[in-house]
């Protein structure tokens, strides 16, 4: 047994000490040190798809090579300023296709320019490629997707990483990697598509951006004006800032480096995915944040101490304990904590604080960061200020704020773009009356709720409320579900939506009604819901799941109120969240959370209020599964 123990002591030493360094660690090693040994791996890791995609560019071995230098140029003088949580790869194959294409256009002004002097001399220049054209446009689109979504296309189909190592890699669930690749996969098809592309030529195109097998060129020391000049145009254009020459010490040993074989390392045999299922409903519920596995087990909890104490200044307000406000005491208590809308990609929380927006980031220590506005030192948005997050941008740069704003005529709606990559906002527009509830994958277009309302004796109400779909630039929408009503006492009222991550898909809950019977009171509408799923390119709907009003055991009444829909991160099943009440002995109302796979079966109530606590929450503040 000793012997064993010791046996075991000894290998995971051995795991650790051969454990590969990642790329975002050596980018951190190099911003931070500048240790060139960091930098050499880097290249040495990804120097050859650099080169394979500067070749299929520019089909001119010199271009390519220039292109290839300006490419690690500019990661060395932008080392701190790449996001080191994503993969390092698919940050340089877009600056790869950006040098590569900058130097195809030089090359082409510089031929023209010699032409009409005499006729120079073409060397370097590839052998004819009857796919040149169709590399290109691949590798346009490719580096024009954003970079959550280009990191995983190049990790997986260019350089042949499992899913699984990059959700390991990424310290993101594999479903949420799949179903970020599928989405990856079908907007780069759609614009290529729309290009004229057919799937068979981009599967041979991305096969071609393949890391070519052979040498590298060496990376001079003192790069010559041709490289210097292009590095320049690179970082003026994709940084705004002037490029100043201080990597050549550093690209001194970069040289030496690769003139050797790289290291090699001893392989890793990657463990297998976890069994258990990693993704969790997120439940913002009487001043806690809920994270529970899809069956109901909670696995963890934030509070508003623990929030507190980690440095969100949350808000307060004035509580009186008498017969009024000026009789009886009156203490400083906080409000209730949850998040100021839904949850980021990442898994950030936004925060509604007294100092504006800030970002929580859970785990073992909380961290807590403002949103930082590009003007002044604050964060954006001031006190009392800050929208309900109803929507992010894949990447999570970007997200839509919702506010309402009391007009003379009932409630005004007002859209927020915050943009916490830059540090602005802007005012979104989109047409009266609609309310954004989700953003596509690709931004180019918003799914929102237009309220159709009417005059009544209680003065303006809603009528109904329709499922859209309106452009970016909030010009065009389009009605998804039908108008007007579905018979006596009902009428077409969808509450809440979502997106399905590959965006094919909508879940929404629609307002039902039912007719029960009561022995004293007579006939009367009990409020209920269904859970439908709206295939956007089949105009299909689906009903996968029903929580009807109506009678309960003995004479009582039940209703349900839909609060909110959200799809798993794999796209396989539907979460959503209503409000149940059953008038009877006792009154019982607590909030319910139902999961049904939208393949087809049945409903599985994972969370239940008047179930879990002694003293059921009724403060809700949000809903999401990550």
């Amino acid at each position: 047994m000793p012997q064993t123990v010791c046996t075991a002591a000894v290998n995971r030493a051995l795991r650790a000490v051969h454990r590969p360094t990642s790329d975002g660690e050596l980018v951190e090693r190099f911003a931070a040190t500048g240790d060139s040994d960091a930098f050499s791996q880097l290249v040495h890791r990804h120097g050859a798809m650099v080169l394979a995609v500067c070749r299929r560019i520019t089909r001119h071995h010199q271009d390519a090579e220039d292109a290839f230098q300006a490419t690690f140029l500019v990661l060395a003088r932008r080392a701190g300023a790449v996001n080191t949580s994503r993969a390092v790869a698919g940050w340089l194959f877009g600056v790869a296709v950006n040098a590569a294409r900058e130097a195809r256009r030089r090359s082409a002004r510089r031929y023209n320019r010699e032409s009409l002097t005499a006729t120079p001399p073409e060397t370097g220049r590839c052998e004819p490629d009857p796919d040149f054209d169709i590399r290109a446009v691949v590798a346009e689109e490719l580096a024009g997707l954003p970079e959550g979504y280009r990191s995983l296309v190049v990790a997986c189909d260019l350089q042949g990483e499992s899913q699984a190592a990059v959700a390991r890699r990424l310290g993101l669930p594999v479903g949420t990697v799949y179903s970020r690749l599928s989405t990856a996969r079908r907007i780069l098809a759609e614009r290529l598509g729309r290009r004229g592309l057919g799937a068979p030529a981009c599967l041979v195109a991305l096969a071609a951006f393949a890391a070519d097998v052979e040498a590298l060129p060496p990376v001079s020391d003192c790069p010559s004006p041709h490289v210097t000049e292009l590095t320049e145009a690179i970082m003026r254009r994709g940084f705004a800032v002037r490029w100043k020459l201080a990597a050549c010490a550093l690209l001194a040993s970069v040289a030496v480096a690769l003139s050797g074989e790289p290291p090699k390392e001893k392989p890793i045999v990657a463990p297998a995915p976890t069994a258990a299922e990693e993704s969790r409903l997120i439940l913002g519920l009487g001043g806690h944040v809920r994270y529970l596995k899809s069956d109901g087990t909670e696995v963890s909890r934030l509070t508003g101490a623990e929030v507190v104490k980690a440095g969100a200044d949350m808000p307060t307000r004035s509580l009186s304990v008498g017969l009024n406000s000026d009789v009886g005491l009156t203490t400083t208590v906080s409000e209730i904590f949850g998040p100021s809308g839904r949850i980021a990609p990442d898994g950030r929380l936004p925060l509604n604080t007294r100092k504006g927006l800030y970002m929580l980031t859970p785990g073992d220590s909380l961290v807590v960061k403002p949103a930082k506005a590009a003007a002044g030192e604050g964060a954006l948005f001031a006190s009392g200020n800050v929208p309900y997050i109803v929507a992010w941008s894949p990447d999570a740069k970007k997200a839509i704020g919702f506010r309402i704003k009391r007009g003379l005529f009932g409630s005004v709606y007002e859209h927020v773009l915050i943009d916490l990559a830059a540090g602005t906002t802007s005012e979104l527009k989109v047409p009266s009356m609609h309310r954004v509830v989700d953003w596509s994958p690709d931004g180019s277009w918003f799914l929102t709720i237009r309220e159709n309302k009417t005059w009544g004796l209680e003065g303006l109400y809603a009528r109904e409320r329709v499922l859209c779909k309106v452009s970016a630039d909030g010009k065009t929408s389009r009605a998804l579900t039908p108008t007007g009503g579905n018979g006596p006492g009902q009428s077409v009222v969808v509450e809440s939506a979502v997106l399905s991550p590959d965006g094919t898909r909508v879940a929404y809950q629609q307002w039902t009604t039912t007719l029960a019977q009561q022995a004293k009171e007579g006939p009367v509408y009990c409020q209920g819901l269904d859970v439908v799923v709206l295939d956007l390119d089949r105009g299909t709907r689906t009903v996968v799941a029903s929580e009807p009003g109506g009678k309960g055991s003995g004479d009582f009444l039940q209703m349900n109120t839909s609060f909110g829909v959200r799809w798993s991160p794999d796209g396989s099943r539907v979460g959503f969240l209503y409000e149940h009440r059953e008038f009877g002995t006792p009154f019982i109302v607590a909030w319910r959370v139902g999961v049904v796979n939208t393949s087809g079966g049945k409903v599985k109530t994972v969370f239940a209020s008047d179930k879990v606590d002694k003293t059921p929450p009724t403060a809700l503040t949000t809903f999401d599964w990550r």
